[in-house]
């Protein structure tokens, strides 16, 4: 199937702190590509490009391709303000269609992106006498600038020791691989993203599956068009043979499926008997339709049988992606004549019996779980459906309620600032214990979109008391991260205290456990609301620009924060959101200095990272409200804040690596990304400078 390009829409971001666009490019390409590849594109010799970073202060380097395996992500949404389509896909050495493959297959990125600004091609230039001026300004704030210490994905794990005894209080404890590739985990050796280090820390901590994303069509021949799953028996070769590796650490593999995908309509012109509901160009496979559920029986058969040592399979039925009839539909707006006289529970729990007969042919052994994201009002019709050797999933963070600053609302996606079990989740166990299911919490136990670039958020009294509170209800399978928060360190630890009936680990004997609990008091404080958590300046924090002017532009999903005040607030008024981050820096702070000096242990440096992701989002907020005001000497002040956060925070990037990395959009800020900000803040404050005195 072809996916298509998001549209190009709109100007480039302004970048004023560079002195043209091509220098800009020069400065963020100089990290992740040789300079080869940099004159490559801009058609001049490699030896321009070399003197031109120089002259810009960046040290000589040539890069291996390690970005463009592992931080892919990084290099596309860093350039895409900058380079036209033409030029990325030859800088990711790459094509349009496998652009456009990876925006819609890498957990949604063509959405957190949103449309492609209007990029002109870049060609070398030389640079006039006021460019070259400006390049010598950004040489002398670079040497004050260190980009030394811990390389990028060089990760270090050092869990806690553990041993544990009696019987197991979860019997599944799953995560995802803390530098795990989402799309492309079966066209490489699984070795490149979860080296043996990783899962031997996974195993120490009571981990027994790692999960990923699974495309049956990519991994079993699709019997309606085969072509379309070239290369399937090296991918099921691969997964073979990292299911025998994870076998070697007491460790499965658990594929999320988001099945049958939908096909173009053009694709239903040959096989008219299985489409299904229909929407904007796009058909489903109807899952009602005998063929389809032969093939859905058959591929995850097949799968079973080549990779015998699997764990099993998870699904979500009504997420983004348009799959089953009922996946965006309810029985007013479903068009699928076959679907639209049965319910949404017959549909679900149907297709979840095509999986399990699957499976279960092969070995009954092999686990099956619902997940209810997205079954809304319908839960419990669908859940009084599923066969009965289905697990039901819930997320245990559901519908718990929230006061902050006077702003009331309930948790609609995941948190570890407020904790479940919830209402909702607490009801669907209930009705799946009465159907005579096993029942299962979805949580997170390391970070969230409260905070996902530091990947440990040090508040694991907060992580005790929701895991206990699960064992308590009597869940049997845990969950324990979405894409982002599979770091093997102290937070696992802290749940792990519950895996088992014993467990030697005891985060209350932690040097740093009295700062733990103030930091666990802290981030109540955090301006909670899903409409803050997506859009908000919390993820990018001191990596995110400052802007002279307003942008223009408004925050994507987990991706731009941009100026978009208005978006990042949510469902506050601007008054209280900026009040809060002032309270959760100010009670992070007391956290801060309940440490032992000169700590830089794991939870020391998390600790100061999330310090610098408040700080910085308290520092924004006040700058954009100066600057709208046109307070320009308060902008100068917040500036100046953002500048020194900036540099603390590359400063806890050169020792620990993990620090801005999150598995789904890699690294969300590079050092090379904190260096512009830097420059980018020496530039504003200059700017707002002249501004106090005219």
């Amino acid at each position: 199937m072809k996916f298509s390009l998001p549209e190009v829409n709109g100007t480039p971001v302004a970048l004023p702190h560079f002195p043209n666009r091509m220098l800009a490019f020069i400065f963020r390409a100089y990290e992740y590509v040789p300079a080869e590849k940099i004159a490559e594109i801009l058609n001049t010799t490699e030896e321009n490009i070399h003197e031109t970073a120089k002259m810009m202060g960046l040290p000589k380097k040539s890069p291996d391709d390690v970005w463009l395996k592992k931080g892919y992500i990084t290099i596309i949404r860093r350039m895409w303000h900058i380079l036209s389509y033409r030029q990325l896909t030859k800088l990711l050495e790459t094509d349009e269609q496998a652009l456009a493959f990876i925006l819609k297959e890498e957990d949604f990125l063509d959405i957190k992106l949103s449309d492609k600004p209007d990029c002109p091609d870049l060609t070398w230039q030389e640079l006039s006498p006021d460019e070259k001026r400006r390049c010598e300004e950004i040489k002398e704030i670079m040497k004050d600038v260190s980009l030394s210490g811990r390389a990028p994905f060089d990760f270090e794990y050092q869990p806690p020791k553990i041993t544990f005894s009696g019987t197991e209080n979860f019997e599944s404890r799953i995560i995802y691989a803390f530098s795990g590739l989402y799309q492309h985990a079966f066209d490489v050796d699984s070795r490149t993203f979860c080296p043996d280090s990783q899962l031997a820390a996974y195993r120490d901590l009571g981990i027994n599956g790692i999960w990923t994303q699974g495309i049956l069509s990519q991994l079993t021949e699709f019997p309606f068009e085969p072509s379309l799953s070239a290369g399937y028996e090296k991918r099921l070769e691969r997964m073979r043979d990292f299911t025998e590796r994870l076998h070697g650490y007491g460790i499965k593999l658990y594929l999320y499926i988001n099945e049958p995908r939908y096909m173009p309509l053009s694709f239903f012109e040959k096989h008219p008997g299985i489409k299904g509901h229909s929407t904007d160009g796009k058909a489903c496979l109807c899952t009602s339709t005998e063929a389809v559920q032969n093939y859905l029986r058959a591929s995850i058969e097949a799968i079973c049988r080549e990779v015998p040592l699997i764990g099993g399979f998870f699904t979500i039925t009504r997420s983004e992606n348009l799959t089953n009839c009922y996946s965006h539909t309810d029985k007013e707006t479903n068009t699928c004549p076959r679907c639209k006289n049965r319910t949404a529970g017959e549909v679900i729990g149907e297709l979840h019996g095509c999986i399990t007969e699957g499976a279960n042919k092969v070995n009954p052994d092999i686990k099956v779980f619902a997940w209810s994201w997205g079954w809304n009002d319908d839960n419990g019709e669908i859940i009084r459906h599923l066969p009965k050797n289905v697990i039901l999933l819930s997320q245990s963070e559901l519908d718990v309620p929230f006061e902050i600053g006077g702003v009331k609302g309930n948790v609609l996606d995941y948190s570890m600032g407020h904790i479940g079990p919830g209402k909702r989740a607490k009801s669907e166990w209930q009705i799946a214990r009465e159907k005579g299911l096993q029942t299962g919490a979805k949580v997170q136990i390391n970070t969230t979109w409260e905070a996902s670039t530091v990947p440990a958020i040090p508040v694991s009294p907060l992580i005790e008391e929701h895991i206990k509170g699960l064992k308590d209800e009597g869940v049997r399978h845990l969950l324990l991260s979405w894409t982002l928060g599979g770091y093997p360190g102290a937070n696992i630890a802290a749940a792990a205290k519950y895996f088992y009936e014993k467990c030697s680990f005891s985060p209350e004997s932690s040097p740093e456990y009295p700062a733990q609990l103030q930091f666990s008091k802290a981030f109540r404080e955090f301006p909670f609301h899903i409409s803050v958590l997506y859009p908000g300046p919390q993820n990018a924090g001191p990596s995110n620009l400052l802007y002279e002017e307003k942008s223009g532009y408004n925050a994507t999903m987990t991706c731009f924060a941009y100026d978009d005040l208005d978006s990042w607030r949510g469902i506050y008024p601007v008054d209280i959101f900026e009040a809060q981050f002032k309270k959760l820096c100010k009670e992070w702070k007391k956290g801060l200095s309940l440490l032992p000096d000169g700590d830089d242990s794991e939870t020391a440096l998390m600790a100061k990272a999330c310090y610098c992701l408040y700080y910085s989002c308290l520092n924004q907020i006040r700058f954009i409200r100066a600057r709208d005001e046109k307070r320009f000497s308060d902008a100068v002040t917040y500036a100046k804040a953002e500048l020194e956060t900036a540099k603390e925070m590359l400063s806890l990037m050169n020792k620990n690596a993990a620090i801005g990395y999150e598995a789904a959009n890699h690294y969300y800020f590079s050092k090379g990304q904190l260096a512009e900000k830097i420059i980018n803040c020496n530039y504003i404050i200059n700017r707002f400078t002249e501004k106090t005195s005219l």
